[in-house]
C-alpha cells in the first residue's frame, strides 16, 4: 500500500504522535517570536506572519488614538498575551476563575470579602490561592503577574488585600473576559 510520495507507515506514526502528545496535554508549536517584549506563538509560519501583521497594524492604530501611554506601556512590558492569558483561565478551576473575577470586579477586596464571594471559608482561600501559584508557575509566571497582597495589622488581627495588577486587568478587557 504504498502510493508515490507516500509513506503510510510514517503518516501513522506521526498521527499517532500528535494524537498522544495532544491527549497528554501538550501544544505542539510551529513559529515563537517577540514584540515588544511579549513572547508570542504561532501553528504555522503564514499564521506567525498574519499576526506579526496585525500586531504592527495595532501599534500603529495605538500612536495615532488616545489610548493612554501608561496603558500602552503596560500592554507592551506585559506577560499577559491574549494566548498566555487564555492558557491561564482554561488551566484554573472554577474557584479560582471565581477569585480571578472577585478580584477584577473590585479595586482591591480584602480576604474574607474574597472567600465570601467565591462561597467559601476564609481558611479554604489559601487552597484557591495555591491552585492560582501553581498554573501561574505552569506558564513560567508568578503570583505577583496576577496580584499582590497588601497586609495591615489592627493589633493583633491581621487583614489581607489583594490588588489585581493593572496588566491582567487590560489583558482581559483586550480578550473580553469574562463575558
Amino acid at each position: 500500500m504504498k502510493r508515490e510520495g507516500y509513506n503510510f507507515v510514517l503518516d501513522n506514526a506521526v498521527r499517532h504522535l500528535y494524537i498522544t502528545a495532544r491527549n497528554k496535554g501538550a501544544q505542539l508549536l510551529g513559529v515563537r517570536f517577540t514584540h515588544r517584549g511579549k513572547r508570542w506563538e504561532a501553528d504555522t509560519p503564514e499564521e506567525a506572519l498574519r499576526l506579526r501583521q496585525m500586531l504592527d497594524n495595532l501599534d500603529t492604530h495605538e500612536m495615532n488614538s488616545d489610548t493612554s501611554r501608561e496603558d500602552q506601556y503596560i500592554r507592551s512590558e506585559s506577560v499577559w498575551t491574549p494566548d498566555v492569558f487564555e492558557s491561564f483561565i482554561r488551566g484554573i478551576g472554577y474557584q479560582q476563575q471565581e477569585a480571578v473575577k472577585a478580584m477584577l470586579a473590585s479595586t482591591g477586596i480584602a480576604a474574607e470579602e474574597l472567600a465570601k464571594q467565591i462561597r467559601i471559608k476564609p481558611e479554604s482561600l489559601g487552597g484557591v490561592l495555591s491552585g492560582l501559584s501553581k498554573q501561574l508557575k505552569r506558564l513560567e509566571l508568578k503570583p505577583s503577574d496576577l496580584y499582590l497582597v497588601h497586609t495591615e495589622w489592627d493589633g493583633k488581627t491581621r487583614t489581607r488585600i489583594f490588588f489585581l495588577e493593572k496588566a491582567f486587568r487590560l489583558a482581559a478587557e483586550e480578550v473580553g473576559w469574562p463575558e
